[in-house]
């Protein structure tokens, strides 16, 4: 996804937080490396691992 479309509706107008994400912009341009195979995302299927994943969600938000 391009970052044009990802800050589109991002309005800021405090000029220290402006500097902040400028920084953390080039830091991240820094240290970027291609995605291997084993970084990149797929659709989880399994529903074992749905289960799970949702189980987990729910115990953050201190529901069972």
């Amino acid at each position: 996804m391009a970052t044009s479309s990802i800050l589109e509706d991002i309005r800021v107008n405090n000029p220290k937080a402006i500097e902040a994400f400028v920084e953390a912009m080039e830091e991240s341009a820094k240290n970027y490396h291609p995605r291997t195979e084993n970084e990149k995302s797929t659709a989880v299927t399994d529903p074992e691992r749905i289960k799970l994943f949702v189980q987990r969600c729910l115990e953050k938000r201190g529901k069972k």
